[in-house]
This record gives C-alpha cells, sequence and structure tokens, in this order.
C-alpha cells in the first residue's frame, strides 16, 4: 500500500457545486441574507422633515435594501411580479434614532459597581439581547456614546447580531478623576470604566496634550465614528461634581483638531452647566451630552454655531424609581435629583432658540427596556411633530447621514415603521410599541410584525 494519498485519483469527479458554494461563504459563512424586493401599498406616509402627512396614499418600492421610488397609489404602474404589502390605514413612519445610548451596559446586575466589574465576553453576549430589543422598539439606527465598538457594528452590519446600525466612539476620553475614572474598587479590568461597563472600557484617561493626542488617534485607528470628550461632572461618576470643569482648553483643541484632521469626524461633549458647554464650543466641540443646566445665551450660541444638543432626560427618573433605586450610590442618587429637575427647563430653552436637538435616552442595564420613555417625557415641552423630528432627521444629520436616514424617500435606506397611531398627532404611541408599533423594517428586511 503506498504511503501517499492521490486525492484527485482516489475521487476524480469532486462536487463541484457544493465546493464552490463552500469557497464563497467560508470566510464568513452568515453573509447569507437576501433582499426581497416588495411594495407597501396604499400608504400613508409620516412627513418627518415637514411636520405632516404626505397629501394621499403611496405605493413605496423597496429593493436591495432601499426605497427606490415613492409614487402616488392612484395611477402607480407596479410591477406583478413583485410581493405587495397592503397597509392602508396605517402610518409609515421612518425607523427611529436614539443619539445617546451604551449597548455594553448590560443586564443581569444590580447596581452600578456590579456593571463595570463584569467580564468583557459576559457583556458582549448580553449586548445582543439589549440590540434587539432596541430594533423591537423601533429603532433601526443607534449612536453609542461610550462602551462599543467597531466590532460590534460590524457584526450587526454583517447580519451576525440582530440590531439597529451602529455608530460608535469606542472609549470616551476623560482627564484622570473626570467622569470616566472611576474609583478604584468601582473600576473595570483596566482601572477605568463607567456607564458602559467592562467591554474595551466605557471611558480611557489620557491627561496633557500629548496624551490626548494618542488616544484620539488610537480611538480612530480602532473604528471610532466620532470622538467622545467628558468634558464636566456626570451623574454616575463619584469624585466630581457636576459643576466642574474638566479637560484644560490646550486638551481640547488637541482632541478636536486631531479629530477633525484624521478624516474630519465630530467631537462631542459630556456637560451639563452653561460654563462646561462654552468650554466646549470654545475649543472646537460640536455635539453636547446632557446639557441639563444650560442658559438662554448658551442655547443662543449654540444654534448659531450649529452644535448640537443631546438631552437624555427620563434615565433621571428611571434611576430613582423602584426596582433601579439602589443602582447608584446615595451620593450619585443625590445628582440625578439636582439636573432632573432643571432638564425640561433646558430642553424648553434649547428648542425656543433653535438649537439642533436630537433624541437620546442614556439607559443602562435592563433600564434599556424603557427606551422609548423618553417620548412621553419630552412631550410635556415640545410638541410631537418637532420630537418626531429630533429622532429622526436631526440625528441622521449629526451622523452625516441626510437623505439617507430617518425619512420616507427614494434613496433612503428602507428603515421603515409600520404604525397604527399617526405619532405627529401623539408622539407618545412611539412609548408603547407593544400596542402601536406593528412592523419594522431595517434595510428593508422584516424584524417586526407580520404583514
Amino acid at each position: 500500500m503506498s504511503d501517499s494519498f492521490d486525492y484527485a485519483k482516489a475521487f476524480p469527479n469532486p462536487p463541484v457545486v457544493r465546493d464552490a458554494l463552500l469557497a464563497e461563504l467560508n470566510v464568513k459563512p452568515w453573509l447569507t441574507q437576501t433582499h426581497e424586493s416588495f411594495y407597501l401599498i396604499n400608504a400613508t406616509i409620516v412627513d418627518a422633515a415637514g411636520g405632516k402627512l404626505m397629501d394621499g396614499e403611496y405605493a413605496i418600492r423597496v429593493e436591495k435594501g432601499e426605497i427606490v421610488s415613492v409614487d402616488a397609489q392612484k395611477g402607480a404602474r407596479l410591477d406583478n411580479g413583485v410581493k405587495q404589502i397592503d397597509v392602508k390605514g396605517k402610518f409609515i413612519c421612518p425607523g427611529l434614532i436614539d443619539a445617546h445610548v451604551h449597548v455594553c451596559a448590560v443586564p443581569g446586575v444590580a447596581t452600578m459597581g456590579d456593571m463595570v466589574r463584569l467580564n468583557p465576553q459576559v457583556v458582549t453576549l448580553r449586548s445582543t439581547y439589549i440590540l434587539k430589543g432596541m430594533l423591537q422598539r423601533g429603532f433601526t439606527t443607534v449612536r453609542d456614546t461610550g462602551g462599543a465598538t467597531k466590532f460590534i457594528a460590524n457584526a450587526i452590519s454583517e447580519g451576525l447580531i440582530e440590531g439597529p446600525r451602529l455608530f460608535q466612539c469606542g472609549k470616551a476620553l476623560s482627564q484622570t478623576g473626570g467622569h470616566g475614572d472611576l474609583l478604584p474598587g468601582q473600576s473595570g479590568g483596566d482601572g477605568t470604566g463607567c456607564c458602559g461597563g467592562n467591554h474595551a472600557a466605557y471611558g480611557r484617561t489620557a491627561d496633557g496634550v500629548p496624551a490626548c493626542l494618542k488616544a484620539v488617534r488610537e480611538e480612530l485607528k480602532q473604528g471610532a465614528d466620532f470622538i467622545k470628550i467628558m468634558l464636566g461632572g456626570g451623574v454616575s461618576s463619584e469624585t466630581d461634581a457636576i459643576d466642574t470643569i474638566q479637560y484644560s482648553p490646550d486638551e481640547v483643541r488637541a482632541i478636536t483638531s486631531s479629530a477633525w484632521q484624521m478624516g474630519k469626524k465630530m467631537c462631542t461633549a459630556h456637560a451639563y452647566t452653561a460654563e462646561a458647554i462654552n468650554h466646549a464650543i470654545d475649543n472646537g466641540v460640536k455635539g453636547i451630552e446632557h446639557g441639563n443646566l444650560l442658559d438662554k445665551p448658551t442655547a443662543e450660541r449654540m444654534a448659531k454655531e450649529g452644535v448640537y444638543l443631546t438631552p437624555t432626560l427620563s434615565c433621571y427618573g428611571i434611576m430613582l424609581r423602584k426596582p433601579f433605586e439602589d443602582f447608584l450610590s446615595p451620593d450619585c442618587r443625590d445628582k440625578s435629583v439636582e439636573v432632573m429637575q432643571d432638564g425640561l427647563t433646558a430642553l424648553k430653552i434649547a428648542n425656543e432658540a433653535g438649537v439642533t436637538i436630537c433624541y437620546g435616552s442614556d439607559l443602562l442595564i435592563s433600564m434599556q427596556a424603557l427606551q422609548t420613555e423618553e417620548f412621553t417625557v419630552r412631550a410635556s415641552v415640545i410638541d410631537s411633530p418637532t420630537l418626531l423630528k429630533q429622532a429622526t432627521i436631526n440625528p441622521a444629520k449629526m451622523l452625516k447621514q441626510e437623505g439617507r436616514l430617518g425619512l420616507i424617500a427614494k434613496g433612503a435606506i428602507a428603515d421603515i415603521l409600520v404604525l397604527e397611531k399617526n405619532p405627529l398627532e401623539d408622539i407618545t404611541v412611539l412609548d408603547r410599541p407593544e400596542l402601536y408599533l406593528k412592523a419594522v423594517f431595517k434595510e428593508g428586511k422584516l424584524y417586526k410584525g407580520d404583514l
């Protein structure tokens, strides 16, 4: 018997078709999704930009995950070979965008301290639960402001994980003793982390211009879509009062200029007070997270200079009520009360000043199931059409996705919600997805509903 085995001689006619299929899929075998072409017919379209319903009914054609035509139903010439879904009597709304989330702040723990000590592999696995829930609530795009990575974003875009489209900043930048720098014993495995848990850490410390430059470059190298800087005190960190000002002007300017040089990336800042917000704007920051304590002159400046604001108002009350009242330490709970009381006033001031405002939830652990409550909280001071724009058109603009996200129009990505009621009349229907959200399409694929 020969010592060598001649495969070609033993199998002269290999299964070519099978081998060709395996060759195509062997690198990423999960890339098997197909985009079905279909029409939504008799559609009543919610125009988020205009704050009104489009006149009449429409036929919306979707191909390869994109809206390729929006034609008046009357007289429309439909391809009979393409599936038709009748949505008469329903309201067709763009997919929602939550511009302040932490998908790696996962359930399974009851306190902040326990959350940030979770094993990174546990965090990654549990984040899939968070992501799926967001999509089921109608959020087809989210912006993670600390904790997520490009690897998670890629897994979603490839279909390996079911969830909304993900934009992320990697790790937020904090000075030593700042909002992103926790005390020993509170932190994750590398001594940093806050809000986003121990998944590659939520934050990283960088002190001095050289360290700040290196931190920005490393985050962008890892695939960050934008940079987040901690420029003031926060609720969930023990060591900094809300009114502290963090980072020097030179450090902030180094961060913003480096981000711009490496791909014109936007920088956003965690900041509550007017002083912290002006510190940010003075040094090139174009987005503000929270902003609960801003004043009218600051809001007017933000509007004039095109600085985005992403308030996160519902999280403060949620963290103080059952069953989450033990999540924060007593000192942090006091800070939550402090900023909660002024948040709605700040939102009203910013809206009246013409600031471009985006929707943000900023919820952690199992609180994330209440992601839509932000609609109800804001509705006490903001009208429904304006609030819908904050969850669609405005964040799409901030993410540089104008014309692609946040609208139902030719050339837009087919992120589509089918609703029982008109959100322009009552935005709080979006806070009751179990009752009124009948279907969710993301890139033309049905993730919720049976149409």
